[in-house]
């Protein structure tokens, strides 16, 4: 074997390593990927269940059931806690749309977690008129997330 070929060989073991180096470090960016999109979903689903917690204390669950369901049966103090509730979900819904947006949650999960708010504030009494003192609040992205018209 001659020198000639000798390098011939080594340039092309080179480029197979090459090759094997670019297609073992896609792997790592998809699992690399993959791992944030799970910690982002886990985080929101750990901030889901916070925004709620405050509806286990007291009778905070029933001014907020009636909030929804019948809101000009609340008192000043109760709306006012049924308002601080909804903005509560908000923060997250809005967290939701900004990762969903960023394609750092997968589209099944964002699709579910966005239908729980449009159903919260859409398709509930006290969420539709609590949405729409909010509603200029809201930015265009959320607005979109919930179908509505900017």
């Amino acid at each position: 074997m001659n020198w000639d070929a000798i390098g011939a060989l080594s340039e092309f073991i080179g480029a197979v390593a090459v090759i094997i180096s670019i297609v073992y470090l896609a792997a790592q960016v998809r699992q690399t990927r993959l791992q944030l999109q799970a910690q982002a979903e886990d985080n929101i689903t750990s901030r889901a269940f916070e925004a709620y917690s405050p509806v286990y204390e007291g009778n905070n669950a029933s001014v907020f059931r009636k909030g929804l369901e019948s809101p000009s049966e609340l008192d000043p103090d109760e709306a006012f806690l049924f308002k601080l509730l909804m903005d509560r979900q908000r923060g997250v819904f809005a967290t939701i749309v900004r990762r969903s947006h960023k394609k750092s949650i997968s589209k099944d999960m964002s699709k579910r977690l966005i239908a729980g708010y449009q159903h919260l504030f859409l398709q509930t009494e006290g969420g539709r008129q609590w949405f729409e003192t909010m509603k200029t609040s809201l930015s265009p992205l959320e607005l979109e997330a919930l179908e509505i018209d900017t």
